[in-house]
């Protein structure tokens, strides 16, 4: 079986479906504001949490399967 390095790609498709789907809520900064509160300053940090779906995940991995399958494959000369 030869490799091929767009297989990487694949691979990496997998495993971020993979760690979608064990952990399908990520957390991203999203504002941060600084309150002059009499003496001392107050810092608000808001998260923008995003959700990925299930059947997203689940697409991920068959396409970076398929992709690792289609870059792999051997090739019959006739």
């Amino acid at each position: 079986m030869k490799f091929h390095p767009i297989a990487i790609v694949g691979i990496l498709l997998v495993l971020m479906g993979v760690a979608a789907l064990i952990h399908p809520q990520v957390g991203l900064p999203s504002h941060k504001q600084e309150i002059q509160v009499a003496q001392g300053k107050a810092i608000i940090e808001t998260q923008r949490i995003i959700t990925f779906p299930r059947p997203f995940s689940v697409l991920l991995i068959l396409a970076g399967v398929g992709q690792i399958f289609l870059t792999c494959r051997v090739r019959s000369r006739i």
